[in-house]
């Protein structure tokens, strides 16, 4: 054989030991130290060292704000928003009647208030109450018991979009047939460059 041929394969037996180097293996650092293998005679536990010095399980510290963020989104689901009552009134919308409908099911099986969504900087306080009491009223009428401290006037959780956020976000939702050329006729990337 020549020399351009082994080439290749010295690169790879180089590129193999270099990996092992630095993956931290200390049998391999041992060998290729000239010490011989460092581990040898230590139990597995000696050679991983103190256990408070160990990294964490996979997931284990990700797993709590997952689960805080689901936890969330649940209760979300608990909240009736302004748009579910017709105009400015404390009668629900039939969408809106169908959402408490939902509530009442799982209402007894969960620790979530059912929020009706307070006016904009709590401006019409006594609509706030209509709307409170009209759900009451509703949830009553489903047969449900002993639940009129669950229901609240509260802020909603999330805040919703401005028109022109709302825009940009019904357009992305396309794909990228609206940011081609024919995106320019619909004004290019939604509301955000206007």
């Amino acid at each position: 054989m020549n020399a351009r041929a082994l080439l290749p394969a010295a690169g790879c037996l180089l590129l193999a030991a270099g990996c092992l180097l630095l993956s931290g293996c200390e049998c391999c650092t041992g060998w290729f130290g000239g010490g011989g293998c460092r581990g040898a005679g230590l139990t597995h536990e000696q050679r991983l060292g103190p256990p408070y010095d160990r990294p964490f399980p996979l997931g284990q510290v990700t797993d709590a704000h997952w689960e805080t963020q689901q936890t969330n989104a649940e209760a979300a689901k608990f909240v009736l928003y302004d748009h579910e009552f017709v105009g400015d009134t404390a009668k629900l919308t039939p969408k809106g009647e169908k959402h408490l409908v939902q509530i009442a099911i799982r209402l007894e099986h969960v620790p979530f208030p059912v929020v009706v969504e307070q006016s904009p900087d709590g401006r019409y306080p006594q609509l706030d109450v209509q709307r409170r009491r009209e759900v009451i009223g509703y949830l009553g009428h489903l047969g449900l018991e002993d639940f009129e401290n669950r229901v609240v006037i509260a802020p909603a959780f999330a805040e919703g979009l401005r028109a022109v956020e709302g825009e940009a976000a019904y357009y992305s939702t396309f794909g990228n047939q609206f940011y081609g050329g024919a995106g320019r006729r619909f004004g290019g990337y939604g509301g955000v460059f206007r």
